[in-house]
């Protein structure tokens, strides 16, 4: 196909009405490098400014826009904008792709919270924290963080509003559960530091003030108080209204020990009866052995008996539906106190109950942690109560031994 080249005024007037069969540049001549080319295959006419980068060797025709997306005067308008930027010598199309990129940026930071934090959980929490962590962090965003953030653009978040969310949370609930929420956001916020989609070196959760639960009076139960809950834990299933499943499973956490979750999730396939030990998939220290005593294997057994009817994979199934594990317990706990005329108590304190009668009757305290499933000495020690009982036996025991009369 033939081209022709030569120099005209660019002027709307005649570039509207502009036909050929050959290919045609047309230079400006005003402006230095401005020049259109016309295509009589797809008949659009373009605009490129031909120039030479300086301290380069190469010699650049660069795309302006084409005739009837942009109008005459911006076209003039760009190209003298890039002569300029090529006089200071600058690189046009570099400084161009600059902006692009600047622009992607800030509208990549132009993101709403819920549409940032199912990548964190995917990207960052899925690989890097525990899977009980990785659920209850879902179950904190969509309590705590959704409720104040969601609807939020990331860069638009505030010091004061991680302040007045971090106030309310403490308000409705307690200082420990808002300062795990104030953790889940943090961490949040760093991934989405790295991510650039806030920037760098400030992270605004850093800067509240957490504050502290009282302190909490742990009530243990001695070996009346054991006789008593045992009781009220039989009379459970006909006295009460609460579900028998619920009594079943408070009775395994009170004969091993172990945590409230561990026992409401357990799975049919961590029960190795034949050897007395649950094998824990995942626990709040990792995976453990808990070792069953006569009396929890024995309860154990008929549990799972019981249990296997529903169909379901955990041993405690759900009353609603079996295919999750049982919920709340803590109502059938109260029932049970008040039943034994106890003082109320947690869950967590038949941890501490089961750890302290152990200690209060000489058991080894690296037996003690390895029956806890506690990474260290210390945190056992943490769960040991002795009764005065034990301490006035402790006191004699030593006097007789170094001042015998």
């Amino acid at each position: 196909m033939q081209r022709e080249c030569y120099v005209k005024p660019f002027r709307d007037t005649w570039i509207k009405t502009l036909k050929s069969d050959k290919i045609l540049q047309i230079s400006d001549g005003s402006i230095g490098g401005l020049h259109l080319r016309y295509s009589p295959l797809t008949d659009k006419i373009s605009f490129y400014l031909g120039c030479h980068i300086r301290n380069s060797n190469k010699r650049r025709n660069i795309l302006l826009g084409r005739y009837g997306e942009m109008n005459l005067q911006e076209i003039k308008d760009l190209a003298l904008e890039y002569r300029k930027q090529i006089s200071h010598g600058l690189d046009p199309m570099f400084e161009k792709e600059e902006e692009r990129r600047k622009q992607e940026k800030e509208t990549a930071k132009r993101i709403k919270v819920d549409t940032l934090f199912p990548q964190y959980m995917e990207k960052y929490a899925k690989l890097h924290k525990k899977l009980s962590t990785y659920k209850s962090n879902n179950d904190q965003y969509r309590l705590y963080l959704a409720p104040k953030f969601a609807d939020k653009y990331i860069t638009d978040i505030e010091d004061k509003h991680i302040l007045d969310a971090y106030s309310d949370w403490a308000q409705k609930t307690s200082f420990s559960t808002a300062n795990k929420a104030l953790s889940l956001m943090s961490s949040f916020w760093e991934w989405c530091m790295t991510y650039d989609y806030v920037p760098k070196g400030y992270n605004p959760c850093h800067y509240v003030k957490k504050g502290k639960n009282p302190k909490i009076h742990i009530q243990v139960l001695d070996e009346k108080g054991y006789k008593q809950f045992f009781k009220a834990l039989d009379a459970g299933p006909t006295d009460s209204d609460h579900h028998p499943r619920f009594f079943d499973a408070i009775r395994i956490m009170a004969l091993t020990g172990g945590r409230s979750q561990e026992i409401r999730h357990l799975l049919l396939s961590e029960t190795d009866m034949a050897n007395k030990v649950l094998h824990l998939h995942d626990s709040k220290t990792g995976p453990r052995d808990i070792k069953l005593s006569d009396a929890a294997f024995h309860e154990l057994e008929q549990v799972i008996r019981k249990n296997r009817k529903l169909g379901s994979k955990y041993v405690f199934p759900g009353i609603q539906d079996p295919s999750k594990p049982i919920c709340d317990i803590r109502k059938a706990l109260l029932w049970t106190l008040d039943k034994a005329k106890l003082k109320h108590m947690r869950i967590h304190d038949l941890r501490h109950s089961f750890l302290s009668m152990g200690a209060n009757m000489g058991e080894n305290i690296m037996a003690l942690k390895d029956a806890a499933g506690h990474s260290r000495v210390s945190t056992t020690e943490g769960y040991l109560h002795l009764t005065t009982d034990s301490t006035y036996k402790a006191v004699n025991n030593i006097a007789t031994k170094i001042y015998n009369k």
